[in-house]
């Protein structure tokens, strides 16, 4: 007997025969997942700004937000959420949408 050419080395061969798994059927879900976003604010100048003077070291100043309805309210910023601006006037806190907002200056 002639041996090969090439001999290499390898472990022995064994045949397994795999059985096919039978496919569990997928159970079909009726709801339906939607992903929450908050509004934002349009106007990326009054986003940041909005963003600025709500830090804490800021958040001590006393601002006049000018509306589009030709409304300005005075007050300190006391939380932003979203494009829903909460205002601390003297009196109460007001809610107003940020889209609202034309412009925001300091007040003395």
């Amino acid at each position: 007997m002639e041996e090969p050419l090439l001999f290499i080395p390898t472990p022995p061969f064994y045949y397994i025969e795999v059985e096919e798994a039978e496919q569990q059927p997928y159970e079909e879900s009726t709801s339906v997942y939607e992903i929450t976003r908050s509004e934002r604010i349009k106007n990326l100048v009054i986003a940041r700004q909005l963003s600025f003077f709500s830090q804490p070291i800021n958040s001590n100043r006393l601002l006049r937000f000018y509306l589009n309805n030709g409304d300005s309210i005075i007050g300190k910023i006391k939380e932003v959420n979203g494009a829903t601006v909460k205002v601390l006037t003297t009196s109460d806190i007001i809610e107003i949408d940020g889209n609202a907002i034309e412009i925001i200056t300091t007040s003395r």
